[in-house]
């Protein structure tokens, strides 16, 4: 490909590209229950992930933006949650963190790098178990690490993506799931227990994943993660930082 499309396709950092990102991560990881708001989406998943329980700003709207907010804050307060914003460069309206800032948000947290590659061609590790359903000792052990017992919840969450998903597992000792969508593969749960951990397991599950995102057509990779061990783990992948999010919530 000629150097000057392959900088259109991959936006050189630019705010549409950015937004084109958000929707693929949107895609797969989708919250049980999602409601739009004059392009916002609101998501809710009784708690479980930020990802999940925050709003998707990824479009403008025509509503005045105090208003906006002031909806969003109200939906949130009748779910028990907290208000949260997942914000990038590409955010819309673009005002939407001063104003946020101006109600008493701020950011919360680490940043999380969002990350992209090339996929490379790579086989099944012989430990690893890969299946497309999700069973309970899979969810049980991922909602486990998260702090919450909800296995509806974290199935929904688990399962809720149109793409084609994967299941991967070392049996009592790590998981991690998949799912493609087109000629993308998103790598999500990544999970080692505590006492399996340094053996390799977190390496052989994405060699299986991306294996198995390969042969079902997918390309190119996408991941999120705050981890800085993850993100070196990702790196012999190819795997590289294309932008940041941040999560905004009252102080």
């Amino acid at each position: 490909m000629p150097s000057a499309d392959r900088r259109r396709l991959d936006g050189a950092g630019t705010t549409a590209w950015i937004r084109v990102l958000e929707e693929i991560g949107y895609l797969i990881w989708i919250s049980p229950e999602v409601e739009e708001l004059d392009g916002w989406r609101l998501r809710h998943a009784r708690g479980l992930t930020g990802r999940a329980n925050s709003v998707f700003p990824n479009a403008p709207g025509e509503l005045p933006l105090e208003e906006k907010i002031e909806r969003v804050e109200a939906w949130y307060a009748e779910r028990a949650q907290p208000p949260r914003f997942q914000l990038t460069d590409g955010s819309l309206p673009p005002g939407l963190a001063g104003a946020l800032r101006a109600r008493g948000y701020e950011p919360a947290g680490s940043p999380v790098s969002v990350e992209t590659s090339a996929l490379l061609d790579l086989e099944v590790d012989a430990r690893v178990e890969v299946r497309e359903e999700l069973d309970d000792e899979w969810a049980e052990l991922w909602s486990a690490t998260r702090g919450s017992s909800d296995l509806g919840t974290a199935r929904a969450l688990l399962t809720g993506s149109p793409g084609r998903t994967a299941f991967a597992r070392i049996p009592g000792a790590a998981v991690g799931r998949a799912v493609a969508c087109g000629e993308w593969l998103g790598i999500t749960s990544m999970v080692t227990l505590p006492d399996a951990r340094r053996r390799g397991f977190a390496r052989a599950i994405v060699e299986s994943l991306v294996a198995w995102g390969r042969g079902v057509g997918a390309t190119r990779g996408f991941l999120q993660t705050d981890s800085p061990v993850a993100r070196a783990l990702y790196a012999q992948f190819g795997w590289r930082e294309t932008y940041t999010y941040r999560y905004w919530l009252a102080v």
